[in-house]
């Protein structure tokens, strides 16, 4: 039952997530991030990948504060990613299991990183590194709907890097 559990997650998640990249409005593109971490970290949690589900649900917390930061227009303090950074490594020692764990540690790092850019060409490319290597340890824990969100995603975003890169190219050109 856990593995339908998981696979209905990661699915819902998928969609949020796929949905997310095409905002232009950092603010909607978080919201949406948002609500999907807490499918995306059921899924681990069901199969029983606890440092990649935990993780992900302290995204959630890690996601709302950026997104109060982006919506007041106030600059993200530097503590804010290492204070984040250091609770991932905490988890991931407490939890840790094997050596695929440590991509449950490394990723939400880069993904903290990647959210605190204000440009979002930035934050779309420093994604794709994170979501690669999720999609390995997925497949390796057998969230297979995660594993095919986080290559979606991938694809998603490489899209959305080239659409948003000749969008800004055309508008250099008009100038």
């Amino acid at each position: 039952m856990n593995f339908i559990f998981a696979q209905v997650s990661g699915a819902i998640a998928l969609i949020l997530v796929a949905i997310s990249y095409f905002f232009k409005n950092k603010d909607k593109f978080l919201l949406l991030q948002i609500v999907a971490n807490i499918f995306y970290g059921a899924s681990f949690i069901f199969n029983n990948a606890l440092i990649f589900g935990i993780n992900s649900l302290i995204s959630i917390i890690r996601v709302c504060i950026i997104y109060f930061f982006e919506k007041n227009n106030k600059e993200i303090p530097v503590y804010l990613p290492m204070f984040f950074s250091v609770v991932y490594i905490l988890v991931g020692i407490i939890f840790y299991e094997n050596l695929i764990d440590i991509i449950g540690i490394i990723t939400p790092i880069i993904f903290t990183i990647a959210m605190c850019k204000k440009n979002m060409q930035h934050v779309r490319i420093l994604m794709l590194i994170p979501n690669i290597l999720l999609v390995i340890s997925a497949l390796i824990y057998k969230v297979y709907t995660t594993a095919l969100l986080d290559l979606i995603e991938v694809i998603v975003i490489i899209v959305a890097i080239l659409h948003f890169y000749i969008q800004s190219k055309k508008i250099k050109h008009l100038l």
